[in-house]
């Protein structure tokens, strides 16, 4: 018995001894082994193609150090683990850890100037240091540095519309690999992108998506476009962006956009269907809007999508300022849900709106996937709630609507179709119909006629204001700021650039 007992014993100690040293070969040699069922700590085999491809040495810079909760060590420890995850693949990426908190307050002072320059801003942090608990500042970001180039990436999600600091960590975890790894790419594509704006059509204009242009700016060109002034678009343009139309496109500049996503080329659509504004409200009383006479109709229908003449209204919303009295000569406000600016949800079974916050939009039309000859996938991207319905044109908009408790019951349409992306292979809307002067104008550039795409995409939204910034006084708001509510609605953000990393994602990493 005494000798069985014995042997035991002396297997146990082999075995934590072999583990010991497995333990310290994987610390030497980053290597990691994933039990997990779902292998969520495994990298993607899109993340390993792409460090794969790396070839020059890139240094990432962790500021995640210092006291933290934790939460946040559960982040730092996550962080550094997917880094040498990193280098185990490709031993040319570099990292660090810097505390911009330690040293003399000169040096805190400075570092801290210096990374506001970059755009990175501290997340305020209470600690509990002996019975006080007390108010740090940490920098929850990776400075991923390639020669004279640099791309901050902020690790700390927002915490969401109904969520708390807990669950913000556990999406931020989950995203870390996506996160360092896109920024990675960026820094290490032959050629920068180019995403331009159409002009000329009273789209959104430039103080109004400057802030989505300053976060695109330092991996990505951006410009705009009046497509009167040229006969093609440059097939070197990656993503064409048309926000907000308000005059009609005439058939030179639809045949144009045509044959540019005959091309491959990937177009943006973010249209409003009707002339609406509160102030066109609040001035009549009782409204009747315009449709906006873009002319892009037809086109849409072509290509599988149709942008409905209607108004979702929706139970999940943002809210509006009205006026509730006077008091000492002054209007009295308070704000009041107003069911035509809902809070769009995102589709998590799509890689661009999987897991973001809600989308603040005003005014939506909704918007229907229809049946294709051709080998088209649609795939819906954000929705109106469980709780919504729609007015079609022509409607009348009042806000004696905000008077009036609105009832469930009423608003039984669920998940209504607010934004779309339509892939494959398109067929030309001017196939079988192009005119001598179409033909005079491929002749000009030496351009023949095509009739079908390769494989491309398309993306739709039935609202045109879901990417702008506020701007005033020379200042600029994050996109999906509402004035009156004075919150900040990140799935805005997040919406637009997502689509615009999947549009330009050669690697599959979103």
């Amino acid at each position: 018995m005494q000798g069985r007992k014995g042997k035991y014993i002396i297997q146990t100690l082999i075995v934590f001894v072999i583990l010991l040293l497995l333990n310290a070969l994987a610390k030497e040699f980053n290597v990691f082994i994933d039990l997990t069922e779902e292998k969520r700590f495994t990298l993607t085999p899109s993340t390993s193609t792409m460090l794969q491809d790396v070839d020059d040495i890139v240094l990432l810079e962790i500021l995640l150090e210092g006291d933290l909760t934790s939460s946040f060590n559960r982040l730092k420890d996550r962080t550094e683990e997917i880094v040498k995850q990193f280098k185990g693949v490709n031993p040319l990426i570099e990292y660090n850890f810097i505390n911009p908190s330690a040293g003399t307050v000169k040096d805190i002072n400075t570092v801290r100037e210096n990374l506001r320059k970059d755009g990175i801003f501290p997340t305020n942090l209470f600690v509990t240091e002996g019975s006080q608990r007390v108010e740090k500042l940490i920098y929850p970001y990776i400075i991923v540095k390639y020669g004279e180039r640099k791309i901050p990436v902020n690790l700390l999600e927002p915490i969401g519309r109904g969520g708390n600091e807990e669950m913000a960590l556990n999406k931020s975890v989950r995203l870390l690999e996506f996160k360092i790894a896109n920024a990675l790419s960026k820094l290490f594509q032959k050629e920068q992108p180019i995403v331009l704006f159409t002009e000329g059509h009273g789209e959104l204009q430039g103080e109004q998506t400057a802030k989505l242009e300053t976060d695109l700016s330092s991996t990505i060109i951006t410009g705009r476009i009046n497509l009167d002034s040229i006969y093609q678009l440059d097939a070197q343009v990656d993503i064409l962006v048309v926000a907000k139309p308000q005059s009609a496109f005439s058939t030179r500049d639809k045949f144009i956009i045509d044959q540019y996503i005959m091309q491959g080329g990937k177009v943006i659509w973010l249209i409003d269907q009707f002339h609406i504004n509160l102030d066109s409200i609040n001035r009549y009383g009782v409204y009747i809007p315009r449709p906006v006479e873009h002319n892009l109709d037809d086109l849409f229908f072509k290509y599988g999508v149709r942008i409905n003449k209607d108004l979702v209204m929706d139970l999940e919303n943002s809210k509006i300022p009205q006026v509730i009295g006077m008091q000492g000569g002054q209007a009295q406000q308070d704000l009041f849900p107003w069911v035509y600016h809902p809070l769009l949800r995102g589709n998590n079974a799509s890689a661009i709106t999987s897991n973001i916050d809600r989308v603040s939009s005003t005014f939506t039309s909704s918007i229907k996937l229809l049946e294709s000859p051709l080998d088209l996938n649609g795939t819906t991207l954000l929705t109106s709630s469980a709780n919504s319905r729609f007015q079609v044109y022509p409607m009348r908009l009042s806000f004696d609507i905000l008077k009036v408790e609105q009832k469930p019951e009423k608003y039984n349409k669920q998940f209504l179709p607010a934004a779309v992306i339509v892939e494959g292979r398109f067929e030309s809307f001017y196939k079988n119909r192009v005119s001598e002067e179409m033909n005079s104008t491929l002749n000009a550039i030496g351009a023949a006629f095509k009739e079908v795409s390769p494989e491309t995409s398309q993306i739709f939204v039935g609202d045109g204001d879901i990417i702008k910034n506020l701007y005033r006084d020379g200042r600029i708001s994050p996109i999906g700021f509402n004035k009156w509510e004075g919150i900040t609605y990140a799935g805005n953000n997040d919406f637009i650039l997502n689509a615009i990393d999947y549009l330009l994602d050669d690697y599959g990493l979103i």
